[in-house]
């Protein structure tokens, strides 16, 4: 009887991952990580192609031992916190509301 049970649950996860809600929740996960994946990728492109073809670009001082390399490397980190603030608020908004339903309704109960 356990595994009948278990084929039913299986039925059920199976069902709910080819549900259209439960794709539409991968499609904006998807979304969001493609938009930011283009994003960061793009920065650290520009950057390798300014390194290779144009490295006099980096050495420019900005004041005293302050450059461009170093204003560039400065905002890798910022642009990498600023990702996962926006990840963080868009899955808080978007992407936990709709998972803790589907959750409720598969296991029951709240958290």
């Amino acid at each position: 009887m356990g595994h009948m049970d278990s084929a039913v649950a299986d039925d059920r996860y199976v069902a709910e991952y080819e549900s259209a809600r439960f794709q539409a929740l991968r499609r904006r996960s998807n979304a969001f990580i493609a938009g930011a994946s283009i994003v960061f990728y793009g920065w650290w492109f520009v950057g390798i192609a300014l390194a290779a073809f144009a490295p006099g670009v980096f050495r420019t001082e900005l004041g005293g031992p302050f450059n461009v390399g170093l204003l560039f490397l400065l905002l890798s980190f910022v642009l990498v916190v600023a990702v996962t603030v926006a990840y963080l608020r868009f899955a808080s908004s978007r992407l936990d509301p709709a998972s803790e339903q589907i959750r409720v309704e598969l296991e029951g109960g709240t958290r």
